[in-house]
């Protein structure tokens, strides 16, 4: 694997570098905060034959602007990123599908500002771009502002595009009046979260976002709500460090969400790996979670673990991603289209840190490796009535991270 042997022999160089770095005066100068690296290897009863996948590859550089934001960096490579509370996964920015990507972060006072740049398929021209701003408007209150345009080979990129804050809406209104065919070349979604802290232990979130939406008043009735939202509380019990967690969460994604009129604009990366929601379109789901950190003894390799069951209930329509609306279906698809599947699950998954295991490597390498199984009952299985099937899926990952 000549790609993965390029990847380790970069990291090589940045675990070198970072070395260096942790000596220097971090002052206000820009520094190498961290280097990581992560594989996964999962097995999926509906496939033919477990994968492997490198899900992390990056580097952290900080105070990148010196003297004017001192909070400030940029993570360059292979990452997860998560924008929104859903323990299931956020609506734009879902924190299960690894980009490879270029994000500058800037923090001032409560309020944080990103922007990243990814690549979904730079052979086919695919990109997908975002920002979003977040911060605590008052005590126990947290709101956070997100958008993300993907576009796809006849895109023209426009300074405005870049422009920390410029929203894409309006950018793509502005490339529309210069070209009226770039409309077809970019896809626009938009989303806000928040979470509030109603208690001692208990915090309600919920996240919104819109795909597409019918905007003028003659077109309600006529064009369906690509719209999704989640809604859930968690609470602690007692309230601290090793405490239970416990919460529910509902999500709803109509139809045609996260597919575009132009199928190079699908929200997905690589071999259809969608951005956003795991769920996908034209589904809702009810989510129970159940967490307890758990404390190894002295004589077991790893630091602390968390082990979190999850009761799944899902409803799957007929939709699918890269399936566009129609205009000559109206609005008769919008949710829950045609034989409903349903899914029964049952997860668990267990992360560690890793300690001893390490002490081998050079430096000061910290890690964690994340264990996860999942089984589903289906009924209507592959929406064909009253058919049933049982699916199962395992993933196991281990993540490196040398810090300066």
């Amino acid at each position: 694997m000549p790609g993965l042997s390029r990847v380790i022999a970069v990291f090589v160089v940045a675990g070198s570098l970072l070395g260096a770095a942790s000596t220097a005066d971090a002052g206000a100068s820009p520094f190498l905060r961290n280097a990581s690296i992560g594989v996964e290897a999962t097995w999926d009863s509906a496939r033919d034959s477990p994968s492997l996948s490198l899900d992390a590859a990056s580097i952290t550089v900080e105070h990148i602007l010196a003297g004017k934001m001192p909070e400030s960096a940029v993570v360059l490579g292979r990452q997860t990123p998560k924008w929104g509370h859903g323990l299931s996964g956020s609506l734009l920015l879902s924190g299960f599908t690894p980009l490879d990507a270029l994000a500058l972060s800037v923090e001032a006072g409560s309020l944080r500002y990103s922007q990243l740049i990814a690549a979904r398929d730079v052979a086919r021209g695919r990109w997908l771009l975002a920002h979003r701003l977040e911060g605590q408007i008052a005590e126990g209150v947290e709101v956070g502002v997100s958008e993300a345009c993907a576009v796809s080979s006849g895109f023209r990129l426009q300074p405005y595009h870049l422009l920390p804050g410029c929203p894409y809406f309006l950018d793509q209104h502005l490339s529309i009046v210069d070209e009226r065919s770039q409309d077809w070349w970019s896809n626009v979604l938009a989303a806000v979260d928040a979470s509030v802290e109603v208690g001692s232990g208990v915090k309600v979130y919920g996240e919104f976002m819109a795909d597409d939406f019918p905007w003028a008043p003659s077109a309600r009735g006529k064009v369906p709500y690509m719209v999704a939202g989640l809604a859930g509380v968690q609470v602690e019990l007692p309230s601290g460090s090793d405490s239970w967690r416990f919460a529910a969460e509902y999500v709803r994604v109509n139809n045609y969400v996260y597919s575009h009129k132009n199928p190079e604009n699908t929200y997905v990366v690589r071999e259809d790996e969608p951005i956003g929601h795991p769920l996908g379109p034209d589904a809702d789901a009810l989510y129970v979670f159940v967490t307890r950190p758990v404390r190894l003894g002295a004589a077991i390799p790893f630091g602390e673990m968390e082990i979190t069951g999850r009761l799944g209930y899902e409803r799957h329509g007929e939709g699918a991603l890269g399936i566009a609306w129609n205009p000559s279906e109206g609005v008769a698809r919008e949710f829950l289209s045609g034989t409903i599947e349903t899914r029964a699950s049952l997860g668990l998954w267990a992360r560690a840190g890793m300690s001893a295991p390490l002490r081998v490597l050079p430096g000061t390498p910290r890690g964690t490796i994340e264990f996860a199984a999942v089984v589903e009952s289906l009924g209507n299985a592959d929406h064909v009535p009253s058919a049933r099937a049982v699916e199962a899926s395992v993933r196991l990952s281990m993540r490196l991270m040398w810090n300066r």
